[in-house]
């Protein structure tokens, strides 16, 4: 009877194989090569030989519940899915609670496992190790081998041509640790598995640029499933496995990928593999969508040659690189077993990827040597628990023919299902196979039995998840605390996500059912007939202004023709060419060297200055956030990093000869009206360069400096800030995480910039908290299909949707989008009030920084003490530095007494116009929280404000004005929460409507449904981008019907790096709709206009 067992690696497999030995009374011994338990989880600075290696931030596509071992259950406060040095941490509990360390010899090699002369009889072997450079030789009974699958880099060099004469760094991701080393390269990642996507993700944060290079493409599964769970607990079902069992492997592939098609089309995003989702090992990246549709990833396809400085892909395009990383998988070879299996192209004939048939006893056993649509480490341990009875002689193996004849079967079972690849020899999915190796053992749950006689853990062993406790109810190895296990499973899921206490409210929708049918024939209604004589479709929110009609104020005696602009940044740039376009004579001021406000990145924040972080990429996708009659190259990323964004300000500048207007390094230091203000509306407008003041007389300013300039910083808010011993600064003057490195960091504020940092942070610090006082909704870039949140989101027919609703039911319609991508009370970031009563954070990375307990979010800060931070639940935490991201205040002191802010509140008119001013010849530009794009606001405020300067248009009475304001500030005052970023907030079609009426180019829908059927429907139904402003009226451009009836074709463009079969989407609804969509409103708009009297 065997006794002695050799356990060769000392990672999960060989921790699980001490265990099982132990319990069935066997004498292990494991030899571990290196100096520490882990295996492949554990993380070194340098690649060890004949060692798994992995890069420093490798995190767990397994869910803790899902991977952990069967009768030791993770920490309910551990992260659903773990950083390595979280798994280690568990290895360390698992090995030091079971007493396993001392059966462990490290240090020690294995050199040699041959048969004893006399193993038919004995089935004993002679192992070989060597330690300290001192061979030694002894007997065992039975061998596990646990080194894995990921020791030998596969680098297949000889299929790359040139790869010889590259001059740049190539590697294998065995020898990638982190992305420091390709800060501002260019990189090609060539692979799609898991390391491959993860690596392109992580370096993109750094690198210049990066390709991602793959042959087929690859289906992408995202670790954070439907309401914020873990995918695996989602999909890891009985229930689930029954139906797919029960279904064609074509009809759940085509329900699979629909599925993923609606978080991202695969298609556009040149992922789209031609295979199957079932016939490949999935790729799982939640990051990877928002880092193609942002352009820091780009897709190409399979590498063709190398050149010195570059790559040449198969569809004939050349990049220039600096670098590549090679995701081409590993081999797997055991050269210390001389003969006794045989290894070819990555294949071995093993019964149940476990024992080799041909041997005479049963005493040699591969555990781990499986690829799972699944956990690995649940298996490994049913793998153990299953070899150590075989080992013991309580289970028997069928003769040699029938092992074959199975091993055959699998193969050609794999080979019909899997596309070819050495990745693909050794796949298993995890339920039918933990099944089969439970059959073997005798501890497959019993499910008749369960449903009779405990009916409530039958029904979560049947369609709950999966977990590894079910292999613990019943049979040898049976654990008493299993049934208990599985029954507060969901509670170990949730509770590290709740590190913030939410109140949880019920968001049931505010009218009941027969009120939204009616509510849905309202609409139907008013689509078709409602119609107001002026032809242009109403919109429901009531008018904050007044039609320039009743304007009473009377026009000045000469109209402004020379035009002060003070700054240039986005709004300095339009306000120039506005001034230009109604032929003013514009001069810009630009304190700096340079124009782009806001978003020209400078290594130190400038006094005066708005300032960005270097990883900063704008959260308005380009067709929203462009100027109305200069498209952004159709080329460029729909979510544009702050360096495309200034290409694109140079592009506009240069092609409308902006810059000669331009004084840079000239801070303007005072505007004063002049004496004879009253009748001539002029400026005296005092300026500085190199030390010298000049003063010039304007005919009207424009304020164009933006709402970012001074950090708002209310440190008398934390109480022992004075006392802290670490480092606190604004997120004004964050500009890389590098400094953060290894720290513990509290990042608060949950606004876009708060966010942005603690997602960053978390990559390179040893742990990130997130500090929120209200908490808030979290919408994302990447809407459904893959098509930008706001393309889709920001169009007339919504807007009409919503004007109708109460503002309950629209809040609670976009609320369940919203938690139906992650649950904002499980993931403790529910506040009290509704998500359009605050100014929305996008951002779509942090469910997975949170899941994955890389971010932890947290209630307010109490008070400080000198090394650490107390939170409003009276939980303390340790931490180095903080980030203020705290937001602005905003002033102008150079205009003297003209204007008054309080708090972030300043009277003007249509947030542009003072009121108090004998002649309108001052006008703030961008002085606005939209929700929305600002730029096209910002220049749509410059048509109107340069028409009025010269006299065109006129405005209200003062009184009217006042009014206005009154009435907007009472109705933001009760749809906000109290705070300074929400003073000056706008809706972004209403309030483009609202200038578009002033300046009289609106689009008319009644003529554009008459005269231009298609243009109306994607006007109407189509997002509302910044060309609908140019169809008519003043400053109308011809190119603006084109530019909206090829937006769709823009949007698609830059994603489409690699080939795709698939034709990209080219309209808003389908065809037959917008057909009968389209005579029903020309026969309602008939039937109007002859029935009105």
């Amino acid at each position: 009877m065997v006794k002695t067992v050799a356990i060769i690696g000392g990672g999960s497999s060989g921790l699980c194989a001490i265990k099982a030995c132990l319990q069935e009374g066997l004498e292990p011994i494991c030899f571990e090569r290196t100096a520490d338990i882990g295996g492949l989880w554990r993380f070194e600075e340098y690649p060890e030989e004949g060692r798994a290696s992995i890069y420093r931030s490798v995190i767990i596509n397994t869910s803790k519940e899902m991977m952990c071992f069967s009768d030791f259950p993770i920490p309910e406060d551990f992260p659903n899915y773990m950083h390595n040095s979280k798994i280690m941490e568990y290895f360390r509990m698992y090995a030091q609670h079971f007493d396993l360390l001392r059966h462990v010899h490290f240090r020690t090699s294995v050199c040699r496992v041959a048969k004893r002369p006399d193993f038919a009889t004995t089935g004993q072997w002679e192992v070989v190790t060597e330690s300290e450079g001192k061979q030694e030789a002894a007997i065992f009974d039975a061998v596990l081998v646990c080194t894995g699958h990921h020791t030998e880099a596969h680098l297949p060099l000889s299929t790359f041509p040139g790869i010889e004469k590259f001059k740049g760094r190539y590697l294998h991701s065995r020898d990638y640790k982190d992305a420091r080393d390709f800060t501002d390269k260019r990189v090609i990642v060539i692979g799609i598995g898991n390391s491959g996507s993860d690596l392109a993700v992580e370096i993109s944060q750094t690198a210049k640029q990066v390709f991602l290079s793959t042959r087929r493409g690859a289906w992408i599964l995202n670790r954070v499933g439907d309401q914020g769970y873990p995918i695996d607990i989602i999909f890891t079902t009985r229930m689930k496995m029954f139906l797919k069992n029960l279904l064609s492997p074509s009809m759940v592939s085509d329900f699979a990928e629909k599925q993923l098609n609606t978080r991202f089309n695969h298609s556009h995003y040149g992922l789209k593999p031609k295979h199957r989702i079932l016939d490949q090992h999935p790729t799982i990246n939640d990051d990877l969508p928002n880092r193609i549709i942002s352009g820091r990833v780009l897709v190409k396809p399979n590498v063709q040659q190398f050149t010195e400085t570059s790559a040449i892909f198969s569809d004939g395009t050349r990049e220039d690189i600096d670098a590549v990383v090679f995701a081409t998988g590993y081999s797997f070879s055991f050269p210390f077993l001389e003969g006794c299996v045989k290894v070819v192209e990555n294949q071995i004939p093993l019964y149940k990827f476990m024992f080799p048939p041909n041997l005479e006893k049963p005493t040699l056993a591969f555990i781990g040597l499986i690829q799972p649509l699944g956990a690995i480490m649940p298996i490994s341990e049913l793998q153990c628990r299953w070899a150590t009875r075989v080992f013991k002689g309580l289970n028997k193996l069928p003769p040699r023919q029938d092992m074959e004849a199975d091993i055959e079967q699998k193969r050609e079972a794999m080979a019909k299902r899997y596309v070819k690849s050495q990745r693909h020899t050794i796949q298993v999915d995890y339920i039918p196979y933990m099944d089969e190796l439970a059959c073997q053992v005798g501890v497959k749950p019993n499910l008749l039995t369960l449903f009779l006689t405990d009916p409530k853990l039958a029904l979560e062993v049947a369609f709950g998840p999966c977990t590894p406790y079910q292999y613990r109810l019943r049979g040898p190895g049976e654990w008493a605390g299993a049934r208990e296990a599985i029954l507060t499973q969901r509670q170990r899921i949730i509770k590290p996500l709740q590190t913030r206490h939410v109140e949880e409210h019920p968001l049931a929708p505010t009218v009941p059912f027969i009120f939204k049918l009616v509510g849905a024939v309202a609409v139907l209604a008013v689509i078709f007939a409602y119609f107001p004589s002026g032809g242009q479709l109403v919109h429901a929110v009531p008018s904050r202004g007044f039609p320039t009609s009743l304007a009473t104020t009377a026009p000045w005696d000469m109209a402004a023709q020379q035009v002060a602009i003070i700054g240039a940044g986005a709004s300095g740039l339009c306000a120039l060419k506005c001034c230009l376009d109604e032929g003013l004579v514009p001069t810009c001021f630009e304190r700096s060297g340079d124009i782009g406000g806001l978003w020209r990145f400078e290594e130190y924040p400038e006094e005066g200055r708005a300032s960005i972080y270097r990883s900063v990429i704008i959260n308005a996708s380009k067709e929203m956030m462009c100027f109305s009659d200069f498209p952004i190259p159709e080329d460029f990323p729909n979510y544009m990093h702050n360096s495309k964004i200034m290409e694109y300000f140079r592009m506009y500048a240069q092609h409308f000869d902006l810059l000669r207007h331009v004084h840079f390094r000239t801070s303007v230091c005072r505007v004063a009206k002049r004496p004879d203000f009253a009748t001539t509306g002029q400026w005296e407008v005092v300026t500085e360069s190199e030390g010298k003041q000049e003063a010039a007389i304007f005919d009207a300013v424009l304020v164009c400096t933006g709402h970012h300039t001074e950090a708002h910083l209310p440190l008398s808010t934390f109480p022992g800030l004075e006392k802290f011993e670490g480092w606190y600064l604004h997120s004004r003057d964050y500009k890389s995480p590098q400094s953060f490195l290894g720290k513990r960091v509290v990042v608060v504020g949950t606004g876009n910039s708060g966010i942005d940092i603690a997602v960053e942070l978390s990559h390179i610090a040893k742990q990130v908290f997130l500090s929120t006082k209200r908490g808030t909704w979290v919408l994302h870039r990447v809407g459904d299909d893959g098509y930008p949140f706001d393309f889709s989101y920001i169009s007339r027919f919504r807007e009409l949707l919503h004007s109708l609703l109460p503002q309950n039911a629209s809040s609670f319609l976009l609320e369940r989008k919203l938690n139906a991508r992650f649950d904002h009370v499980l993931y403790g970031l529910q506040p009290q009030h509704r998500v359009f009563h605050q100014h929305p954070t996008v951002n779509d990375d942090l469910p997975n920084c949170i899941i994955s307990g890389s971010v932890l979010v947290k209630p307010n800060i109490q008070k400080f003490t000198e090394t650490s931070a107390i939170f409003s639940d009276g939980t303390r935490e340790d931490i180095d530095a903080v980030v203020f991201a705290t937001g602005y205040s905003f002033s102008f002191p150079f205009l003297e007494g003209c204007v008054k802010v309080v708090e972030n509140q300043i009277s003007l008119y249509k947030f542009m116009f003072p009121i108090n001013l004998e002649k309108p010849t001052l006008a703030f530009i961008g002085l606005i929280q939209p929700l929305g794009p600002i730029m096209p606001i910002s220049e749509l405020q410059c048509r109107w404000a340069t028409r009025v300067f010269k006299g065109l248009q006129d405005l209200p009475p003062s009184t009217n004005m006042l009014a206005d304001i009154t009435q907007t500030k009472e109705k933001m005052a009760k749809r906000y929460v109290k705070s300074q970023r929400h003073t000056i907030q706008v809706d972004y079609i209403p309030y483009m409507d609202e200038l578009a009426c002033q300046v009289g180019v609106k689009p008319n829908l009644l003529t554009l449904f008459l005269t231009d059927p298609k243009l109306a429907l994607e006007v109407a139904f189509g997002p509302c981008t910044p060309y609908q402003y140019r169809l008519q009226g003043p400053g109308e451009w011809a190119g603006a019907r084109e530019a909206i009836l090829t937006q769709w074709q823009r949007v698609v463009r830059p994603l489409q790096t690699r080939a795709r079969d698939c034709p990209p989407r080219s309209s808003t609804v389908p065809h037959i709709f917008k057909v009968f969509f389209s005579i029903g409103l020309i026969v309602a708009t008939l039937a109007y206009v002859l029935l009105s009297p």
